[in-house]
């Protein structure tokens, strides 16, 4: 597993999914209640860590990452979704965004593309607690 390079979202500007697998192969991949409900129709695609549910991996990568891309995109979980960032109660003033202090993963290789993260900041994560 490789570790985040966790810059605040100010420096990164922009962000999109270029869908390399990067975190599908670097990340385990948690899995919330809602995720798992949806997602138990693929079968035997979890398994239990010490804190939480997770998506299993095959040959190292998310077992839904396959031909060079997520073979669920539209259904993948949540942690998937906000992925590359992440949220914070404490930080640096170049983090902050409304009441919470986010930071960027900058090994995802879609940091610097696309759309303007404060535009992306404001669809994921408005009224969602850190």
């Amino acid at each position: 597993m490789i570790d985040a390079n966790l810059i605040p979202w100010r420096l990164a500007r922009r962000w999109m999914c270029v869908r390399c697998g990067w975190c599908c192969c670097s990340y385990d991949v948690p899995v919330t209640f809602d995720d798992e409900r949806r997602l138990r129709k693929y079968g035997d695609v979890f398994w239990r860590g010490k804190i939480g549910l997770y998506l299993k991996k095959i040959d190292g990568k998310c077992v839904f990452y396959g031909d060079g891309k997520c073979l669920i995109y539209d259904e993948r979980p949540i942690a998937c979704r906000r992925y590359p960032f992440y949220l914070r109660k404490e930080g640096e003033e170049l983090a902050r965004f409304e009441n919470v202090y986010v930071y960027v993963d900058s090994n995802c290789r879609g940091v610097g593309k696309g759309r303007r993260i404060e535009e992306i900041l404001k669809e994921l994560f408005i009224g969602v607690p850190c």
